[in-house]
């Protein structure tokens, strides 16, 4: 499945294995860069082989952005189950159908196209219709620019806020409705050119 936006020409569309080292080098960037601390096998270790955790695990997937001349924009990957952590959170996902949104990244020069919104949208609508999950939850680092209000302009509930005055982390966890979120990507359809095809 991949879409397309005429208005912004950005292309989203599953990794296959000829773009992996290409995916993981833009995410190795956005680590650097944008979030400062780089890759840490404790945090990351999907990255350390993306082609195992997204291509070679069930219900798993990674899904690459792209301009209309094939330039990666950004990545967004879907993981099993909700998080590893904190233990209020482990508990309340326990036993239940949960697919997680991680790796939501656009490199910075590549921002404000609506990359992002099309790679979770796509990633969604993935695991809900073909991981057949019920929730989709996701976190993320509210000291990263511009962050938290991306995730506040889409059909998000908060979950559980984790900011702590001074922490490395500051942390907001969210869960994300799909139906309102395929709502809205239809409204924005008609009115920008998007369409969605499936391969």
């Amino acid at each position: 499945m991949f879409a397309t936006s005429t208005a912004t020409r950005v292309r989203v569309r599953h990794a296959g294995t000829t773009d992996v080292e290409a995916a993981r080098t833009l995410m190795l960037r956005v680590l650097a860069e944008d979030l400062g601390y780089g890759f840490r096998p404790e945090w990351h270790a999907d990255l350390a082989d993306p082609a195992a955790a997204y291509l070679q695990t069930p219900g798993q997937a990674l899904f690459l952005a792209e301009d209309a001349d094939g330039t990666l924009l950004g990545t967004t990957a879907v993981k099993v189950g909700g998080p590893r952590s904190p233990q209020v959170l482990v508990d309340h996902y326990r036993g239940r159908s949960v697919a997680q949104l991680a790796r939501v990244w656009v490199l910075a020069e590549h921002r404000r196209r609506g990359a992002a919104r099309a790679l979770v949208e796509t990633a969604a609508r993935w695991a809900v219709d073909e991981g057949g999950h019920r929730t989709v939850y996701l976190h993320t680092d509210t000291a990263v620019a511009g962050a938290e209000a991306f995730w506040r302009s889409l059909p998000v509930r908060e979950v559980l806020d984790e900011r702590v005055p001074g922490a490395e982390l500051q942390t907001v966890h969210f869960e994300l409705d799909v139906e309102a979120l395929r709502s809205t990507a239809v409204s924005a359809a008609r009115s920008e050119g998007l369409a969605t095809v499936r391969d």
